[in-house]
């Protein structure tokens, strides 16, 4: 009987979450993955005496959420590792975590590659997915292209800003985190929602999104596409034989 109260219950949140339909396109893509990814995500949950968790940020819980259901449609190549900062400091510290909901895409030596400083809902879900994808193993044909250029890459910290309702960030944000997976730690992405962070959005002055801000000066206004961000990377040193030529 309890078995199946578990079972009743999942598939409740997991209607809650995406209609019939929604629901059978993110399993068809959560099938895709290649790999075992573990993501790590920072909430600020406490530990009741019952053992159950209680999340006071609501961005937090909405994240948790949304995090648990993907897990439970991938047939277990998703982990998700949910981590709070207020008992685990030790661990917010180490990855320099200190704004909630936060999550880590982190590479097997530890190093973090994408962080998402929002809580990825509306237009931010689909590019999300497709970051996961792109962490399990999944390349799209231009993934070679930045991996053959990347002698002519400087390290690079890139952060891109974002909203739930924008039009033109679902194209972006990928080809951002896919330069981050496939550089080997050269380069690490963060995706911030303004909406959620709007001190952050007032810091780097963000009249519209997407705005992409490249070691804290070089900005990209707007979408981009794949050689343009290789363009803007390598400094003018693409080769044209390969992306797009």
């Amino acid at each position: 009987m309890r078995l199946f109260t578990i079972e009743r219950n999942i598939i409740g949140d997991l209607m809650m979450l995406f209609s019939p339909n929604e629901l059978d396109n993110v399993k068809r893509e959560m099938m895709k993955l290649k790999h075992k990814v573990t993501l790590k995500l920072f909430t600020d949950f406490k530990t009741l005496e019952d053992g159950s968790k209680k999340r006071a940020c609501m961005s937090c819980e909405g994240a948790y959420n949304l995090l648990k259901t993907l897990e439970e449609l991938s047939n277990g190549k998703l982990s998700i590792e949910e981590i709070s900062i207020e008992e685990n400091q030790e661990e917010a510290e180490k990855y320099n975590v200190n704004r909630i909901p936060a999550i880590l895409f982190v590479n097997d030596d530890g190093q973090e590659i994408i962080r998402y400083s929002a809580h990825p809902t509306g237009s931010e879900f689909v590019p999300f997915l497709n970051s996961i994808q792109y962490f399990s193993g999944v390349r799209p044909y231009y993934a070679d292209q930045i991996l053959t250029h990347l002698k002519k890459i400087d390290k690079s910290e890139m952060k891109i800003f974002i909203t739930p309702t924008c039009p033109y960030c679902p194209a972006t944000v990928p080809v951002l985190t896919l330069f981050a997976i496939v550089s080997k730690g050269k380069i690490t992405a963060e995706v911030i929602d303004v909406s959620l962070n709007p001190d952050i959005a007032r810091k780097y002055e963000v009249q519209g999104v997407p705005l992409t801000v490249v070691n804290e000066k070089d900005r990209i206004v707007g979408m981009f596409t794949p050689q343009d961000l290789l363009d803007k990377l390598t400094k003018g040193q693409r080769d044209f034989g390969g992306m797009y030529a």
